[in-house]
């Protein structure tokens, strides 16, 4: 277990994915200004799988980053 601001255990993804049907992992990596939105961005396009996020009916998703990761990137990101 790594501390975290929220920490997501497998009773969370158990929980958003019971009898939801497909399911869909994106990753998202940038070091960039927007490395936020780029992130977050790569992670929901999901170009192998040739379907859209926009049809999910629940997410779990993990933001991890270095010491100098901000609060307001985060916030951006989980909107």
């Amino acid at each position: 277990t790594i501390p975290g601001l929220v920490n997501v255990d497998f009773a969370d993804v158990k929980a958003v994915m019971k009898d939801s049907g497909t399911a869909m992992l994106g990753v998202g990596v940038s070091s960039s200004k927007n490395r936020a939105e780029e992130a977050a961005e790569q992670a929901t396009l999901a170009p192998l799988i040739g379907s859209s996020i926009q049809s999910a009916t629940g997410v779990v998703y993990n933001i991890t980053g270095g010491k100098d990761i901000t609060l307001q990137e985060v916030n951006r990101v989980s909107q």
